[in-house]
């Protein structure tokens, strides 16, 4: 396994474990989470200080969430982390069960960004052209 894939997978560990900032490690000081396809709360995060605030976000609506990598590809300086993600609403109760998709790019010893996707076969597509 390569080491992008392994950053990638302590990342989603220390996601799924509510380690913020063991996944803050991983990532550059200049990192910029994009969750704008979400449907839910779209919007893009920058720097350590907005992986802090987007993981208390996650907590503030949702008892227990998770996105474990179904499957994780390297293309160039690209991680494709195809996921399933499930929760569970705070107050809400609301259970979710999706597959969806990530793509993060590390160029380096650490994660610059992350994109989020509802849709496989876009994520897919985006890694396709930028291999191209």
């Amino acid at each position: 396994m390569s080491g992008r894939v392994n950053l990638v997978r302590r990342a989603h560990d220390a996601l799924n474990s509510g380690d913020v900032e063991a996944l803050v490690a991983e990532c550059d000081h200049r990192f910029r989470l994009d969750m704008s396809d979400r449907v839910l709360n779209p919007a893009v995060y920058e720097g350590h200080d907005g992986i802090r605030r987007f993981l208390a976000e996650v907590h503030e609506a949702w008892e227990k969430f998770t996105w474990e990598p179904e499957e994780l590809t390297e293309c160039g300086d690209l991680v494709l982390a195809l996921i399933r993600s499930t929760g569970k609403g705070r107050s809400s109760g609301l259970e979710l069960d999706r597959r969806a998709a990530m793509i993060w790019t590390v160029p380096g010893e650490r994660a610059v960004s992350l994109r989020f996707f509802r849709e496989r076969d876009v994520a897919h597509e985006v890694v396709r052209r930028a291999a191209d």
